[in-house]
């Protein structure tokens, strides 16, 4: 407007000017320069506006830019470290949606994970399903499965002999290393385990039979039609052939199921410890035990299926080399309540899972080389602990969280220079505290930690003192922590009492947990693909003489037990002679055919305090040495391993 004003008025002059000069020609050269110096002011005098103006607009946009900035950073401030990722704007999509591209790899790995995730679902609708059939179907599966349950398999899952229901093709099944190369899931042994069995050789192929002197005996190697129909259905401790023994076959057999003579026969001679593995932390689903104990994908276990054309279907342990090897079958070992699922108790059963009641524990490890792993924590620690890794790897694909990362690190840098500032500012006066200095570390963000329930549990130390020769190894999983977002409820809210309230009534409880699901990355039920790294330490070893020399030195300790089972062995006998007495003194002869009940002893096995805290404080040391050495390497150094009640 001002240019427009200015370029107006000139014109204007300069028409005056022109009507000046035609009538007036004599005063040309004084007109003219009155004229010039006139044109020459109004210019400066534009230049003058035109230079205020450009000052004052550059001083409204540094104002206005400054504003954007301060209204931005008090933006930035007043989101906080406690809103998480959700604190950004997210430039990308609302949805991240898994790409088209993904490869078969990643989608077989996914559906892997789907069928653990949906198993319990799927059977409890199988039997359901089956129940809608009608009469034929309870005649032919559901009437002859429930008589077959309760009459006879009842108490396999508490009892030990789940040990003859395992099946090697279940747990060598091709689905289950697409499950543990979907995180991924890996194991690293800080040292080698001790082999608990070594093989003898028993028999060399070519010894002639003429000259044997046991024809007498029957061979154990020597099968029936019924030993191969109890083999079928599970009944492997009704068979003839000792399962200690290993028939190696000659490599000139071209087929599995050739008459050929064994090349050796080796049997397995116990030599070693058998293990108790304590698995932590114990997660949502635990995956880390499932992926190295419930299968064969990890363990390298040899195997080979019924046929040649079958081997694309299982996972092929040739390819690896064993990770436990001498070490027999570890079954993971979880709640009793999971085996009352109909069709899903025996899914579980044919992984090698089992209740991990004391009884149970005790009798799998006295029956032959078998060893457990137990996730210690339980049902309280799966509760306590959320994400903590710096980076999370959701699916194939997923670019919405480098923005947020980037930005992370950007703010930390920020955070990092300031506080360099203001240190460098202080001097010497930075130990002094201020009130802002104070309230700067109340808002601060809580340091990150991973809670282990384990102060407490002593069960399984005790197990180990009353079984002997048994190692305990502490097992940390990197990462189980990460595969679900988990949202604490606080105490006394409505989600807390519900949660504890599960707990005390079904003995397991259900974390509010989220993650990913199968197509879309931003929310569903699926775990997130972080990396589950279990480390095992040094086992600690539990002589089988452990207790009776405590005893020997420390009688004391024991003087109770003995005068209980005094105490019980008086009773006993005065019982046994009220019976006999009462027995002369009846005139029915019905009273014989009443069967007598063995009570069992009432005195328990006393494990001296000192003796307990002693094995189970060397098992805490150790987990904690696992944890601190190894936190760095899979990005756990920030945080804090706090082990509690």
């Amino acid at each position: 407007m001002s240019a427009s004003l200015d370029n107006s008025a000139l014109s204007s002059h300069n028409k005056e000017e022109e009507q000046e000069n035609h009538a007036s020609p004599d005063t040309t050269s004084t007109t003219g320069s009155s004229v010039f110096d006139t044109t020459n002011n109004a210019l400066r005098q534009k230049k003058k506006r035109s230079a205020t103006q450009d000052s004052t607009s550059s001083q409204m946009s540094s104002i206005s830019t400054e504003s954007e900035l301060s209204t931005a950073s008090t933006t930035l401030s007043v989101g906080g470290r406690g809103s998480g990722r959700k604190r950004k704007q997210k430039k990308g999509p609302y949805l991240n949606v898994a790409p088209i591209n993904t490869p078969l790899k990643h989608r077989l790995e996914t559906l892997a994970v789907v069928w653990l995730c949906i198993s319990i679902p799927a059977f409890i609708t199988i039997f359901l399903i089956c129940i809608s059939l009608g009469w034929i179907v309870w005649l032919t599966v559901i009437l002859p499965y429930f008589i077959w349950w309760y009459g006879f398999d009842l108490h396999t899952p508490t009892n030990g002999k789940v040990a003859y229901r395992v099946r090697n093709s279940m747990k060598n099944f091709i689905n289950w290393e697409w499950f543990v190369n979907y995180f991924p899931i890996r194991a690293h042994k800080t040292v080698d385990l001790e082999p608990t069995f070594t093989k003898v050789l028993v028999e060399q192929n070519g010894a002639s039979t003429e000259n044997d002197d046991e024809l007498d005996l029957v061979s154990e190697d020597s099968t029936t039609v019924l030993d191969n129909v109890f083999k079928f259905i599970g009944l492997k401790k009704r068979l003839n052939r000792s399962d200690d023994n290993v028939l190696i076959k000659s490599s000139s057999s071209s087929s599995r199921r050739s008459s050929s003579p064994p090349t050796a026969v080796y049997k397995r001679v116990l030599t070693g410890p058998r293990y108790i593995f304590g698995y932590h932390p114990h997660g949502v689903i635990s995956m880390g035990a499932i992926g190295l104990f419930g299968t064969n994908a990890l363990r390298n276990e040899p195997y080979e299926p019924l046929h040649k054309w079958l081997k694309p279907f299982f996972h092929d342990p040739s390819k690896f080399e064993p990770l436990f090897p001498g070490i027999g079958q570890i079954f993971a070992l979880t709640l009793t309540t999971q085996f009352t699922i109909p069709f899903y108790r025996d899914y579980l059963m044919s992984l090698g899972l089992s209740s991990a009641s004391a009884k149970n524990i005790k009798s799998l490890i006295n029956n032959g080389d078998n060893s457990v792993c137990l996730v210690i924590g339980g049902a309280k620690e799966s509760l306590l602990n959320t994400t903590v890794a710096k980076n999370a790897r959701v699916g194939y694909g997923y670019k919405g969280g480098e923005e947020e990362e980037e930005a992370d690190e950007n703010e930390n840098k920020d955070r990092a220079k300031e506080k360099s500032n203001e240190n460098i500012n202080q001097g010497d006066s930075k130990d002094v505290t201020t009130p802002k200095d104070a309230a700067e570390m109340q808002n601060a963000p809580p340091k990150k930690q991973i809670k282990l329930v384990l102060n407490n549990r002593k069960g399984f130390v005790k197990l180990a003192l009353e079984l002997g020769n048994i190692n305990l190894v502490p097992t940390f999983a990197f990462g189980e922590a990460d595969v679900y977002d988990i949202s604490i409820p606080e105490p006394g809210s409505l989600g807390y009492k519900f949660q504890q309230w599960i707990k005390r009534t079904f003995a397991f409880t259900i974390p509010f947990f989220s993650a990913r699901g199968v197509f879309i990355y931003d929310f569903g039920l699926l775990p997130y693909r972080n990396p589950i790294d279990i480390v095992l330490g040094r086992p600690i070893h539990v002589p089988a003489g452990a207790l009776q020399e405590f005893r020997a030195q420390h009688p004391e300790e024991f003087e109770d037990e003995v005068k209980e089972q005094q105490q019980e062995g008086d009773a006993k006998g005065k019982e046994s002679d009220s019976a006999s007495s009462a027995m002369l003194r009846s005139s029915s002869f019905t009273d014989f055919l009443k069967l007598s009940t063995k009570k069992s002893s009432s005195v328990k096995t006393k494990i001296p305090q000192k003796l307990l805290d002693k094995y189970h404080k060397l098992y805490v040391d150790e987990l904690r040495r696992v944890y601190e050495e190894n936190k760095d390497r899979f990005g756990y150094g920030d945080v804090e391993l706090c082990i509690i009640d």
